[in-house]
């Protein structure tokens, strides 16, 4: 038999500890089969008896059972969830209907060309304004002689000047070569006025105190 040295617990056979947790054990002789073993030789705790629980015992079973809580807690609060997949409400677009204002508030009614209030007076001065346009783009380095030349074209209703033809009336190739650069470069005018039917316009080089004129010819 066997007797722990700490709480004297008594074992038939040899253990490698004992419930106290001590490991020191001292070897004893058992009684007699008919005689009661000696009151210090009595196992600590009868195999019947339930036993006291130790302080280390005590303390494992502490550990143990926090480890289990903080497991079930974990487990409850802070495990995975299950995600629960939401359908998003099905909004219906609505479709955008933009209001179109009337025609006659986008309309614009304005000519694409100013036309003279004055269909009667105004080609005279529309006239007289073209011929000094065509003018300013004349140039004749040296009066030499005389001679003449016509210059005719047609106006469009934006006013520009169409079908330029040049005639010759001498043989003063100073004056031709003139005006055929004054033609070439003058592309347009202002529109013409209400009373100008798109007929052919001729104007005619003069001499007028050895100086070049235009005039319409009749």
């Amino acid at each position: 038999m066997f007797k722990c040295s700490e709480c004297k617990r008594v074992y038939n056979d040899r253990v490698d500890y004992c419930d106290c947790g001590n490991n020191i054990f001292e070897e004893i002789q058992a009684p007699p089969e008919n005689q009661p073993a000696p009151e210090s030789e009595k196992p600590a705790f009868p195999e019947h008896a339930a036993r006291p629980i130790l302080p280390v015992n005590l303390l494992s079973i502490i550990v143990f059972s926090a480890c289990c809580i903080f497991s079930l807690c974990f487990v409850l609060f802070a495990g995975p969830k299950n995600k629960i997949q939401e359908t998003p409400p099905t909004t219906k677009q609505k479709a955008v209907v933009r209001e179109i204002p009337a025609i006659d508030k986008i309309w614009d009614d304005t000519p694409a060309y100013f036309v003279q209030p004055n269909a009667s007076g105004g080609w005279e001065s529309y006239q007289a304004g073209l011929i000094n346009l065509l003018l300013s783009k004349f140039e004749l380095a040296k009066f030499e002689g005389g001679g003449t030349c016509d210059v005719e074209f047609v106006l469009d209703k934006h006013g520009n000047i169409k079908k330029k033809k040049l005639y010759q009336n001498s043989a003063n190739k100073p004056l031709l070569a003139a005006a055929k650069k004054m033609i070439s470069s003058v592309r347009s005018y202002n529109p013409p006025p209400l009373d100008y039917d798109g007929h052919t316009i001729t104007l005619e080089f003069y001499d007028d105190n050895d100086t070049y004129k235009l005039r319409v010819k009749k």
